[in-house]
């Protein structure tokens, strides 16, 4: 299960970057969904 929730949260996270739709223009929300992506996987892997 661990190993499908870090590759659901991968797709979520290449998919938002792609994607047309923004929150706010510029690239200052895909950062910050990049970074969140990344602490989520740390936060994975810390678990086991």
């Amino acid at each position: 299960m661990n190993n499908a929730a870090k590759a659901i949260v991968l797709i979520l996270v290449l998919l938002y970057i792609i994607s047309p739709l923004d929150l706010s223009p510029g690239p200052i929300d895909d950062i910050i969904v990049l970074l969140m992506g990344l602490g989520s996987q740390k936060l994975f892997s810390n678990k086991e």
